[in-house]
């Protein structure tokens, strides 16, 4: 039963924007052979602009400063609202539910976990250091990137650089260099070792979204008279939360997966509910996590806020005289 529910939920919403994430990449790559001759036309996909994170975050403090929304790859801020909404609203929504690098490297660690039986956890002052540099560090970058004045931030999305670094990026992947290749095997020896460590230690979006989704209004709420203390939630979390011991789950390693209220044997002993108060099935928490990811999305597209301004031709042109 708990196998069945799982891949109904977390794993088929996961690997469903996995592969349509692998999909879009595909898509940039035709449309990469199309502008240096090699292939036919393909329509660019917007979503690729998750690809630059570094550039998406200096556009969005650019349009809060400002109101001047890029123009060049917009979609970048509309995927930084959609990942802040999730992550406040459903406890790091984004990063559970959504976020293609996460379900690799979450995978990886699933894999390890079957392999081994189970997850070793690090010493608990040794995970406190690692969890407390990637929260330093996303702090530190997030600084820098919010304090670029405002006349470079607008001269940065004007080079041609800019409106072609998601394609730079993706032919890094592509062609798979040496340093990628082992920066990629460590992190996935690791993940099958330890969990996922890319999300737990070293993602500084994860750091921000794990900040923001501590003050979630939606949580798993645990009733100590329901409950049973068989230790079966703690020990199935991913991501090493003592739910057992908890009266409501504000930790901010927790993405709301709900792999601890699908485990819980004892009827009502843990429910995700809102503001602590109303409780929701299960199923729902995906369900409004896609739905509010997609409402974003179509609210961008049916305001303009989505699609470059950039023409095709431009784009070419830009790779070719780069050298792409």
């Amino acid at each position: 039963m708990t196998t069945a529910k799982k891949l109904n939920l977390r794993f088929v919403v996961r690997t469903g924007f996995l592969f349509y994430f692998i999909y879009l990449c595909a898509k940039l790559w035709m449309f990469y052979l199309w502008a240096v001759g090699e292939g036919a036309y393909v329509d660019r996909p917007e979503a690729v602009a998750g690809l630059i994170p570094v550039g998406a975050y200096m556009s969005f403090f650019l349009w809060l400063k400002t109101g001047f929304f890029d123009v060049v790859a917009p979609a970048g801020i509309i995927i930084i609202v959609g990942a802040l909404a999730t992550s406040f609203l459903f406890k790091r929504g984004f990063c559970g539910w959504i976020c293609p690098v996460g379900a690799v490297w979450h995978g990886f660690g699933w894999l390890g976990r079957r392999l081994q039986g189970r997850t070793p956890r690090l010493p608990r002052g040794l995970d406190l250091v690692l969890r407390g540099v990637r929260y330093l560090i996303a702090a530190a970058v997030l600084t820098w990137i919010a304090m670029v004045p405002v006349a470079e931030a607008i001269s940065f999305q004007q080079i041609p650089y800019y409106a072609v670094s998601d394609i730079k990026i993706l032919s890094l992947l592509v062609r798979l260099g040496p340093i990628y290749l082992a920066v990629a095997g460590l992190i996935a020896v690791s993940s099958m070792l330890l969990g996922n460590t890319w999300c737990r230690y070293l993602c500084p979006l994860g750091g921000l979204y794990g900040a923001i989704g501590a003050a979630s209004p939606c949580t798993v709420v645990r009733d100590a008279e329901k409950c049973i203390d068989c230790g079966k939630c703690t020990e199935i979390c991913h991501a090493g939360v003592k739910v057992d011991t908890l009266v409501s789950v504000h930790a901010p390693e927790c993405d709301g997966c709900q792999d601890c209220v699908i485990e819980c044997p004892a009827p009502g002993a843990l429910e995700p509910r809102i503001f602590g108060r109303w409780a929701m099935p299960v199923w729902l928490w995906p369900v409004l996590v896609v739905g509010v990811w997609i409402a974003i999305y179509a609210a961008a597209e049916l305001t303009g806020h989505w699609d470059t301004a950039v023409p095709p031709e431009l784009f070419k042109a830009y790779i070719l005289n780069l050298g792409i």
